[in-house]
């Protein structure tokens, strides 16, 4: 899944250039924390295990996903500060709400993936 991971950082990377270049900043930053979950297994799966050929237990892996969601449910709560709107509460509370609902799947997806792996690996080795 770490290139399927990199796909969505590179699709968030594209909404936070395009928010940028309309003039919505806030927007922008408010949506780079979304970027943070996918990044983090790309690199675990592509950079650190394919290219450097580190061997990663599933503790491991699953680990680097839970603290790079609580990293990101952290900065969206506080990037969600930046959004200036009529409705400006509704707002943040709403997309606090779908990002860390779209984080907490995503990650929910990569540790049944990364489980799903570990036994198939233990039932090769066995």
């Amino acid at each position: 899944m770490g290139i399927e991971c990199g796909v969505i950082a590179g699709i968030f990377v594209l909404f936070v250039l395009i928010f940028f270049r309309r003039g919505h900043n806030e927007w922008a930053l408010a949506t780079l924390p979304l970027i943070l979950l996918p990044f983090a297994d790309f690199v675990l799966e592509i950079v650190v295990v394919k290219v450097f050929k580190v061997q990663v237990t599933a503790f491991g892996a699953m680990m680097t996903l839970v603290v790079a969601l609580a990293a990101s449910a952290a900065w969206i709560g506080a990037a969600s500060n930046l959004l200036k709107t009529k409705h400006n509460k509704r707002t943040a509370t709403f997309f606090i709400s779908i990002s860390n609902l779209f984080n907490v799947t995503l990650t929910a997806i990569l540790i049944m993936n990364i489980l799903s792996r570990a036994e198939k690996l233990e039932a090769i080795i066995k």
